[in-house]
């Protein structure tokens, strides 16, 4: 309606097909002028028209150039005005909220953290939101330029209705998630576990952007995968796949808290490693990278830990390989840091069990390079994968 403001997420726009390819087809092409937009999408030109003014009004798209004349008017050739396209991604964690506003290219405008007070989920969100509303007045940008909220959450999570279902770290069950943000913030919400949301960053920002199918195994805050096949994110039907963490890989092993033995997480997350070590040396580590060094001197016990890492992840990720034909293996979190040196000792052992099955192909194992800023960009990747086509 003339004269009315609508904004890039009010409801009207964000659920228009038409706009919607519209914005897609631009993101694509980088730039398109009216006739080929109409061409593109077999819209017809008034429709084109009546979409281009809305979007051009509210500044998301804007004139790039004037093209070369085919015999008639030389046509007017539009593209995206990213700097007026924006996405907000949320962290939640039990002692650590993180969000960022970014554009859509994934370069963050701001960002901050804070601890929250409360983990009741009403609590939570009410002081989320209040943080959120500083962020936007600090950044100056209009909330009518935002696509929408991306939240990364540690736990099960239902995507299409927006729902955590459980979460050991929060302590939290059956949490209508986006409902609850969505409500006080009115901006679309999207919600998807942390580990899945890695995985989008990786094909959206990182180094997965030229593979099809790329698994991301998460070693922080516990231990799960996001998994990409065919370019598309694999959830699930009860939004489990990639659950990876509590996979018994041995009978015995260390104990989990599970309460099984030889768990996948048992051997990577950082506090039972660090705990172990302790136990069995009597010596307190710094880090992961303190255990890697000791590892690299020698020393007994800090090997055999290193080892039982290297041996799980190759287990887990041929299991992985055998099911998805995968051509990257991104190991995000602490493990995912030590370095070329750690990640060639697991790609090595990979290739191993490959050869011996027969398997003459070739998996590229890496660790992430996004940094502190990885689940904030999933956060945020998670929102741009619901607008646009990932690249290729």
């Amino acid at each position: 309606m003339r004269g009315q403001k609508i904004g890039l997420n009010s409801t009207r726009l964000i659920r228009s097909f038409n706009a919607i390819s519209v914005l897609q087809i631009l993101y694509r092409e980088g730039s398109a002028s009216r006739a080929r937009l109409t061409e593109i999408t077999e819209m017809s030109p008034a429709t084109i028209t009546r979409i281009m003014a809305e979007l051009i009004e509210q500044k998301v798209i804007i004139e790039e150039r004037v093209g070369e004349s085919n015999g008639g008017r030389r046509p007017i050739i539009f593209r995206l005005n990213y700097e007026q396209l924006f996405v907000a991604g949320v962290q939640i964690l039990r002692d650590r909220i993180a969000l960022a506003i970014s554009d859509i290219k994934g370069k963050m405008i701001i960002k901050k953290a804070f601890q929250p007070y409360s983990l009741e989920p009403v609590d939570l969100f009410a002081e989320l939101a209040g943080e959120f509303e500083l962020l936007l007045k600090s950044s100056g940008i209009d909330r009518e330029h935002i696509f929408g909220v991306g939240l990364a959450i540690s736990g099960i999570v239902d995507s299409e209705n927006g729902i955590l279902v459980r979460s050991v770290n929060l302590g939290w069950r059956n949490v209508k998630v986006a409902e609850l943000l969505e409500n006080i913030i009115r901006i679309p919400v999207y919600v998807e576990n942390d580990a899945n949301t890695a995985a989008l960053a990786e094909i959206w920002f990182g180094c997965a952007k030229d593979v099809s199918n790329v698994m991301f195994i998460k070693t922080d805050t516990g231990v799960g995968a996001g998994i990409i096949y065919k370019r598309e994110l694999l959830t699930g039907s009860r939004g489990m796949a990639g659950e990876i963490g509590h996979l018994p890989l041995t009978s015995g092993g260390p104990p989990c808290r599970c309460g099984q033995h030889g768990c996948l997480e048992t051997y990577l997350y950082l506090p039972y490693v660090m705990r172990r070590y302790a136990e069995e040396t009597g010596e307190q580590l710094e880090d992961n990278r303190q255990l890697f060094t000791e590892a690299l001197k020698g020393r007994p016990i800090a090997k055999m830990i290193m080892q039982e890492a290297i041996e799980a992840l190759s287990v887990s990720i041929s299991f992985a390989e055998a099911l998805l034909d995968l051509e990257l293996v991104v190991i995000g979190g602490i493990w995912g840091e030590l370095g070329d040196q750690f990640l060639k000792k697991i790609e090595e052992k990979f290739q191993g069990v490959l050869e011996r099955g027969g398997l003459n192909k070739t998996v590229i194992i890496k660790g992430s390079k996004l940094g502190e800023d990885a689940d904030l960009l999933g956060a945020v990747g998670l929102v741009i994968n619901e607008w646009f086509t990932p690249p290729i």
